[in-house]
């Protein structure tokens, strides 16, 4: 299938309008995407957009494969065509992205407040993913250059940078330059402290002295290298990364929690504005245990399909829909 059939389909799914042999098409191109041998092709412009969207396509069939699953039901694809008519799949992604005729604006500068437990997500202009701690901040373009993609880190934050050839990814942290070209990691510069830290979930980094550009050491899955700011000398180390990134899931466990009271939470990390159609589905109880790392429209697609609810993008401002509560108790979301 060419790209524009691609964007179709994935339009229709979005949007609950696919045929069964639609759905089929579209699995059977998923399927095809994870072959060994699809993995060498150089994707290019809006190729690299139907990647991205696949990789949401993929988490979303997981997600809803499980979801039905642990109901009983066993055909959860036509059972998806009739829920979804969601603004998923990457559609903010796909309706926010700068256009190629887009002038490039000033750096953009996100912030966290230093209220414990405060964290930020950002979605950066290669689709590369960013959560920031409290009392964090992250200075970026809002659109990188042809040749290279520089961002500067001040405090802590936890990135998931997506993979282009030829066009590495460098993060400026205190007096270290990190460099990757596809990889998660988190680290962890704020001002004033002894050290600098940089740990590998997965992937590899490069690490080096901004000014002398010395090499201190090239990182892989679960190291962890610690700079010392004072003697300029560093340590590598193994570690279990998903420990050092236990931050990323405070806040993110809702046992029994009102759907608005979650809303609210989801506002205030991904920078947007949640309003309900009803009260009665503000005030639905929901069970759900999320990574901390999801884009937008991956929490919200499993929040509003345990309550059978849909959800619209309007500019900044998300519209949650739907008749409120079907049965009393408490809904899983996973």
């Amino acid at each position: 299938m060419s790209v524009t059939d691609i964007r179709q389909l994935l339009e229709k799914y979005q949007a609950g309008t696919c045929t069964p042999e639609e759905l089929e098409a579209l699995e059977a191109w998923y399927e095809n995407f994870r072959h060994p041998d699809v993995a060498d092709m150089k994707w290019e412009a809006d190729e690299v957009l139907t990647a991205s969207l696949m990789q949401d396509f993929k988490e979303m069939q997981r997600r809803k494969e499980k979801l039905f699953r642990s109901n009983g039901r066993s055909n959860w694809w036509k059972a998806a065509a009739v829920i979804i008519p969601l603004a998923g799949i990457g559609t903010f992604m796909w309706m926010s992205r700068p256009s190629a005729t887009t002038a490039i604006s000033g750096p953009v500068l996100a912030e966290v407040p230093t209220r414990p437990d405060s964290k930020r997500f950002i979605l950066l202009p290669d689709s590369s993913t960013v959560v920031l701690r409290e009392g964090s901040t992250l200075l970026y373009p809002a659109e990188f250059s042809d040749g290279e993609r520089v961002v500067t880190l001040t405090g802590e934050g936890y990135f998931d940078v997506r993979e282009q050839p030829g066009k590495p990814f460098r993060i400026r942290s205190g007096k270290l330059l990190t460099t990757v070209l596809g990889t998660a990691f988190s680290i962890k510069a704020y001002p004033g402290q002894e050290h600098v830290t940089v740990t590998v979930s997965r992937g590899k980094v490069k690490i080096e002295e901004q000014e002398s550009n010395r090499l201190l050491g090239i990182l892989g899955q679960d190291q962890q290298i610690v700079y010392e700011n004072a003697a300029s000398v560093a340590e590598t180390r193994p570690v279990k990364a998903e420990e050092s990134v236990a931050w990323l899931k405070k806040g993110m466990d809702f046992n029994s929690v009102p759907f608005g009271d979650i809303a609210q939470q989801i506002s205030e990390q991904y920078q947007v504005k949640i309003e309900f159609a009803s009260n009665e589905l503000r005030n639905c109880r929901i069970r759900a245990t999320f990574d901390g790392t999801e884009t937008l429209d991956q929490v919200l697609f499993v929040l509003c399909t345990v309550r059978n609810a849909t959800y619209t993008h309007r500019g900044n401002t998300v519209i949650i829909s739907g008749e409120g509560c079907q049965y009393e108790g408490d809904a899983p979301a996973n």
